[in-house]
């Protein structure tokens, strides 16, 4: 019988969108690392809404829970359906290409202590990446401006890789359907109705180990630019609120 989830304590999630290949050799990395914690764990990946490849297959090999998003195959859906389907009191979710290696996972497990979202950071101290240089130019792109919009003082605002309290995520409501999806869970918790303390490790973001990139440039700078101002608002509403409190 599967643990219930006041039994987990921690459930790493894994969008994923024709990954099997990476999975393959992602997961069993993985479990090692999970299994090392000593701690109950469980690992999710959230699949596509209809199969494009082996990923169940290989997730049933390896013992894997295995789901697919509902309400479309953006990786919005994938987030949403991963936090509403997770067990467990921690979520950390983390790329299914490869580009964050499961070694990382111990270390946000280490430091859980230290802030309600332990972030995996590029942009600390010992933090870097290893994507080709337009993406890099976007990603810093990215994180100024949102840092500066904002008033948010985490350094790395976009990378996904993160560990939360799961009562927080699940009582959140996310509405972006691209990766800004990122972005918007690091504003609703730091400015919500009660502030949250974001903590950054450092990490190294490396290259992905198998597949192509799903990422439109195109649609990454207008989806980024309507959640910077959706996320302005919703930041100014809750200071009017605070401010007639």
């Amino acid at each position: 019988m599967p643990p219930t989830s006041d039994e987990v304590d921690l459930t790493i999630v894994l969008p994923a969108y024709r990954e099997a290949e990476s999975l393959e050799t992602l997961l069993p990395q993985l479990r090692r690392v999970a299994d090392s914690l000593q701690v109950t764990t469980a690992i999710l990946i959230v699949d596509s809404e209809q199969p494009l490849d082996d990923t169940a297959a290989i997730c049933s090999e390896l013992g894997v829970q295995h789901i697919h998003r509902t309400g479309g195959n953006s990786f919005g859906d994938a987030v949403r359906s991963g936090i509403a389907s997770a067990k467990g009191r921690h979520l950390l979710f983390m790329d299914a290409d490869g580009s964050h290696n499961p070694d990382l996972v111990r270390l946000l497990w280490d430091n859980r202590d230290k802030g309600d979202i332990i972030v995996g950071s590029r942009y600390v101290a010992g933090g870097g990446t290893e994507n080709p240089k337009i993406l890099i130019f976007l990603s810093w792109l990215v994180n100024v401006v949102f840092r500066l919009f904002l008033g948010l003082k985490c350094r790395d605002v976009s990378n996904s890789l993160r560990l939360y309290q799961a009562e927080h995520l699940k009582s959140t409501k996310l509405v972006s359907d691209n990766f800004d999806i990122v972005e918007e869970i690091l504003i609703k918790l730091l400015f919500g109705p009660v502030n949250r303390v974001a903590y950054e490790v450092p990490i190294v973001f490396e290259r992905r180990k198998a597949g192509s990139s799903k990422r439109s440039l195109v649609r990454f700078a207008f989806s980024y630019f309507g959640t910077l101002v959706r996320l302005t608002r919703f930041k100014w509403q809750i200071r009017k609120a605070r401010g007639a409190a």
